[in-house]
């Protein structure tokens, strides 16, 4: 017999060691062991061989459908408990969750299985960020609770004897989670769950007051009344509700948290009344930890929970409450901050921030948990909306009415399509969230409609004070631009709620949206609310927005393809905006109609719609034969008719809104090429440049590669096969893909999805979509598409391609070694002057400083005409103290008057704008 066979058999033999003693069924057995031996014969296993059979005993148990011998119906899941899988395989919950990650790659599981785990993965950060809030709580509440093992207290304790705390904290935590499985669709929300949390702890304080439990209750607690402990106090007929004062020292909303009592919790509770669950006063609700029925209702709690777990086959929520909690779980010398990172960017509690949109952020004060984090965003959404009505404002109305606009045509344009879109997201929550009640779902569709007429209105004025001579029921008209401000409405409202069943691009299912067109309102709401909503609202939005544009809007269905059948991808040079240096100050949108350039003109955007300082330069991609192609030619020179030239291409007319949509398209990519570039080392220009030439030209050139397919995944390749073909023994810049993914996996946000699920070849007819790693996806589609090309760069072919300029990152000139460009028809730049410059390369003037001989000399300097000469000049700009440079890059032959006029005046209003600074 072979080692292999041998060792295979050894195997076996602990697969079915394990079967037996997990209770699993023939059918399940075999799938398991098969399994088992298909990937570890086609993969490499590392690690302990138990902690992959524990992947595939799961799997082969959640895959499975059991009928039951009482009721006669099918059970999904086998009924094997995963705690007690884990704790024979030997492995912690956060262990198996990275293990089984693996294992689902390797297995080509089913998209839907991979949902199952991530709500799972979800479902667990949730837990154990609401049991790290439930027990500091509990002990503001009741006394002395102790560090002996909470789930052996109530054995050794002798019957008939009153609840001690440690017995109560127990009870507490496993009536909250048998409750919460009821609530299984929405038990991913955090703070719903933590509402649901507060109501329990309201419930057993009840109790506990009404039996006059003085050697329970904290005499300190805020919630009791003044004359608890004397002796003539009187047991009032109704228990005082604590809720108010849990929600002021805990981060709790009242409003949602006294509806969650009500509607939520109070329902459950009845129901495990008449179940008989709990035993006690049904009528009150009260008297569940009286001598005769507390040892009985948590032997029932603990049995019904224990039906739940094995029937959904998820993670035992008790396993907070065992001795050895710590190992079984995985968090040993481990914060919690840490465990809930485990889990990726779609599962994190606290959010990271995106690489763009950061100038909208609000610096960060202290760092929040998960909890106070969402109780924040919802206690400022709440406090924006205070005086708001799920209706147009009387302002509003009386705009409309000064702009000539009817009541009627207000009613049918506006209200009415509200009203439909209301009833739309209600119906949506009825079916995702069967345990809203009514209440609860028209609160947060009220929220969400309050919301949109405000920033409606918001972007309504604006529009009217950019430009009045706009007809106001033009905008009426225009529904899709309603419906995508409600849907960015919604989006804010679900995300502060934490509403995991609805996280994005769920709204876009909801409404029937493109994201194509959902990614056109984001910035413009963004600006509308950015004062008032908090810093996690505004990081959602910015992610939701880099999501859309990496891959949303590449999908086979969306209306962009459309519009590229009827026009070519515009090069990342003829998106670009020239930024006038008067208004850089905010950072924010430039004084532009956006909704008309949005969605109505189909012009080409003339102005700049965001503060994306794309630089200048040469984008074309293969330059002219024997022709040096000059970067400043367009600077006074009247533009060159294409026709002269037979090598040059002319881009068809592009219009507005994929003007608008590539401005902000290649901002996104040049800012993760340089995240990319920086984490890898890669700190050279030109390279960078090459990197940004290869992936500008597939996304023109060889557009179908983006279909269906990640940003990301085009821009890894094109790192990876331009630093092979420009390594040489002087320049060793190669990279392999394992050191790129490895970068990757390091910005925030990045998924690692991203690279190791990636579209091979479309579905044809019946057959599902072939798809592999990033690897496979490079051999098989990419170099067919781009080998080419990229050979270009092999540096024995440079006459055949000139390097398109790097942009810089939106919002970052620093991106650009020439800096921020202040000249709309020259190549004259602003950077920090950080060193003294040679005094024989450049000239120097600094503002209310320097005499004016110096300023002089450099009028002179750019005034005359020097063909071909290649000249520098820094002018230093006094702030606070602080220097600046501006660099001529590249000079043609200027007109000596007009460019002598043009940098004196731009020198004057430095001078002016220096002038109203305060001095030190």
């Amino acid at each position: 017999m072979s080692n292999l066979e041998d060792s295979e058999e050894n195997w076996m033999a602990k697969m079915d060691s394990l079967c037996s003693n997990l209770n699993v069924d023939p059918v399940a057995a075999k799938k398991s062991k098969e399994s088992f031996l298909e990937i570890k014969r086609n993969y490499s296993l590392d690690g302990d061989m138990l902690h992959w059979m524990a992947c595939a005993l799961y799997v082969a148990c959640r895959t499975s459908i059991t009928p039951t011998v009482q009721t006669g119906k099918a059970v999904e899941g086998n009924c094997v408990s995963l705690t007690r899988l884990l704790r024979l395989c030997n492995i912690s919950l956060i262990q198996f969750f990275t293990k089984i990650k693996n294992w689902m790659e390797m297995a080509a599981m089913s998209t839907e299985f991979k949902d199952r785990i991530s709500h799972l993965q979800h479902k667990f950060a949730v837990s154990t960020v609401l049991f790290r809030k439930f027990q500091p709580i509990f002990q503001e509440i009741f006394l002395n609770l102790t560090n002996e093992p909470l789930k052996s207290s109530a054995k050794r304790r002798p019957k008939l004897q009153p609840c001690s705390t440690n017995a109560l904290f127990e009870f507490t935590w496993c009536l909250y989670i048998c409750v919460k499985g009821e609530f299984h669709r929405s038990a991913h929300d955090l703070v719903d769950m933590y509402h649901l949390l507060l109501a329990c702890l309201d419930f057993v304080f009840a109790n506990a007051f009404m039996a006059r439990r003085i050697d329970l209750i904290d005499p300190a607690f805020k919630g009791l009344p003044s004359n608890w402990l004397q002796d003539d106090f009187k047991v009032p007929a109704n228990p005082p509700c604590i809720i108010s004062a849990l929600c002021e020292l805990n981060d709790g909303l009242l409003v949602d948290a006294s509806a969650t009592k009500e509607y939520s919790w109070k329902p459950v509770i009845k129901s495990f009344f008449e179940k008989s669950l709990l035993k006690g006063d049904m009528e009150n609700l009260s008297g569940v930890l009286d001598i005769g029925y507390f040892d009985s209702n948590l032997k029932s709690l603990n049995n019904q929970y224990e039906t739940y777990v094995l029937s959904v086959g998820e993670f035992d929520e008790r396993i907070f409450l065992g001795e050895h909690a710590n190992e079984q779980i995985g968090t040993r010398n481990k914060e919690i901050s840490e465990v809930i990172a485990t889990f990726g960017p779609n599962n994190r509690a606290v959010h990271q921030t995106p690489l763009t949109g950061r100038r909208y952020l609000e610096s960060q004060g202290e760092e929040l948990t998960p909890v106070s984090e969402a109780k924040n965003s919802l206690a400022r959404l709440a406090a924006y909306l205070r005086q708001a009505a799920p209706q147009p404002s009387r302002e509003l109305i009386k705009l409309f009415t000064e702009c000539n606009v009817s009541k009627e045509t207000i009613n049918t344009n506006l209200i009415q399509p509200c009203n439909n879109w209301k009833e739309q997201f209600a119906n949506s929550l009825r079916e995702t969230n069967t345990s809203y009640s009514n209440e609860t779902i028209m609160f947060r569709c009220n929220m969400i409609t309050c919301l949109y007429y405000k920033v409606f209105e918001h972007i309504i004025r604006e529009e009217h004070r950019k430009k009045p001579q706009v007809s106001l029921q033009m905008l009426l008209t225009q529904e899709t631009y309603q419906l995508t401000v409600y849907a960015c409405c919604t989006e804010i409202v679900i995300h502060a709620y934490g509403v995991h069943s609805l996280k994005f691009p769920r709204v876009l299912q909801i409404y029937g949206l493109s994201a194509f067109h959902f990614y056109k309102i984001i910035e413009l709401v963004v600006q509308a609310v950015v004062e008032k909503l908090t810093r996690d609202v505004i990081k959602h939005l910015n992610a939701v927005e880099e999501e859309v544009l990496e891959s949303l809007v590449w999908t086979s269905d969306s209306p962009l393809w459309e519009q590229l059948s009827r026009t070519s991808v515009p090069a990342s040079i003829d998106v670009r905006v020239h930024d006038s240096p008067h208004r850089r100050n905010n950072g924010l949108q430039s004084p532009v109609s956006a909704v008309i350039d949005r969605y109505f003109s189909p012009d080409q955007a003339k102005k700049q719609l965001f503060k994306d300082p794309i630089k200048p330069g040469q984008s074309l991609l293969v330059a002219t034969n024997n022709v040096q192609v000059k970067q400043e030619a367009n600077v006074l020179l009247p533009p060159q008719n294409p026709s002269n030239s037979d090598n040059s291409t002319t881009p068809k007319k592009t219009n507005n809104s994929l003007i608008l949509f590539f401005r902000k398209f290649y901002s996104l990519a040049v800012v993760r090429i340089n995240d990319l570039c920086t984490r890898l080392g890669l700190s050279d220009e030109e390279l960078k440049r090459k990197i940004w030439t290869c992936l500008e030209y597939s996304i023109m050139e060889q557009t179908q590669l983006m279909k269906d397919r990640h940003l990301d995944q085009l821009l890894m390749c094109a790192v990876y096969v331009i630093c092979k073909v420009s390594n040489n023994s002087t320049n060793q810049v190669e990279k392999s893909f394992a050191d790129i993914m490895k970068c990757y996996r390091q910005r925030p946000l990045a998924d690692n999805h991203v690279y190791r699920s990636v579209l091979i070849r479309q579905s044809e007819g019946d057959s599902s979509p072939e798809r592999g790693d990033l690897i496979h996806f490079y051999n098989k589609v990419y170099v067919q598409c781009m080998q080419t090309f990229a050979l270009r760069f092999t540096g024995r072919h440079k006459d055949e391609c000139s390097l398109s300029p790097l942009p810089a990152g939106r919002g970052d000139a620093a991106y650009s070694p020439a800096g921020q460009r202040v000249s709309e028809r020259h190549q004259l730049y602003v950077k920090p002057l950080t060193t003294p410059p040679p005094a024989n390369l450049h000239l120097t003037y600094r503002f209310s400083r320097s005499p004016a001989k110096d300023l002089h000399a450099i009028n002179t300097m750019v005034s005359c005409e020097v063909g071909g000469l290649k000249r520098s000049l820094v002018a230093s700009a006094v702030g606070e103290g602080a220097l600046a440079a501006a660099d001529v890059v590249k000079r043609a032959r200027y007109a000596t008057a007009g460019v002598a006029r043009k940098l004196h005046g731009l020198m004057t209003d430095r001078q002016a704008q220096d002038r109203h600074q305060p001095r030190d």
